[in-house]
């Protein structure tokens, strides 16, 4: 009889368990811009509120889970309100709990660079992520992957095949008339820049264009257009 009610408590935790998991693989914000409900938030701190992934969620986020919720964030080009990307991004950060939740991570680098390889001009290849405002969202992804936090959590082969991608993407962004700009380029050099300071590369530190380049990389934003890559 005892192992019978043994093997029944074991069954309800498996349960439990599966219960748990799948809540966290389905949860999406209740709230986000193009619902009803979020048109009857009044503040700017109720949408802010309304976007917040409850502690509970985070606490057991898989490092897949944490880029999709990552990805999908409703409110992704918040950034362009502010002066510079990286200012718009602070404040991201200061606002949201899923943005300091992420910079503290130290396994979601492989993840991000995986979803970056699928980023095609015209959104994503494979993945199933919408791509409505595809430009936006892709400034948006190349501005987290130039975060420092992230960078210095990557390994020396993570980093050298996210600098590869990233140069791939500036090539292929300024021989698209879509991305026919400067602004687009940009977030496309800001992660290789940003690599090269992580890792303290000699020829950058030594540039006679160093102080451009590092308000370059502090700010995402260039005042000098005459740094090319080659």
């Amino acid at each position: 009889m005892k192992k019978i009610n043994l093997l029944i408590t074991m069954f309800f935790a498996f349960l439990i368990c599966n219960a748990k998991i799948a809540d966290n693989a389905k949860w999406d914000y209740p709230i986000k811009p193009g619902m009803e409900e979020w048109n009857l938030l009044e503040t700017e701190q109720e949408r802010i509120d309304a976007l917040q992934v409850p502690e509970e969620i985070l606490a057991t986020l898989s490092p897949d889970d944490a880029v999709h919720l990552c990805i999908t964030f409703p409110s992704f080009g918040n950034f362009t309100a502010w002066n510079t990307p990286q200012e718009g991004f602070t404040v991201m950060v200061e606002r949201y709990n899923l943005f300091r939740h992420l910079l503290s991570r130290k396994d979601i680098g492989k993840g991000l660079i995986a979803a970056y390889k699928d980023a095609g001009m015209s959104g994503f290849k494979t993945l199933p992520y919408s791509n409505e405002f595809w430009s936006l969202k892709l400034f948006y992804l190349e501005l987290l992957l130039s975060q420092k936090e992230i960078l210095q959590s990557l390994t020396p082969e993570e980093k050298l095949e996210l600098m590869t991608e990233a140069r791939s993407k500036y090539f292929e962004k300024i021989n698209n008339e879509d991305f026919a700009s400067l602004l687009e380029a940009l977030f496309s050099l800001r992660i290789m820049a940003s690599i090269l300071e992580v890792e303290t590369y000699p020829e950058l530190m030594a540039s006679p264009n160093r102080e451009t380049i590092t308000d370059f990389i502090n700010s995402g934003w260039l005042s000098d257009k005459g740094l090319p890559i080659e």
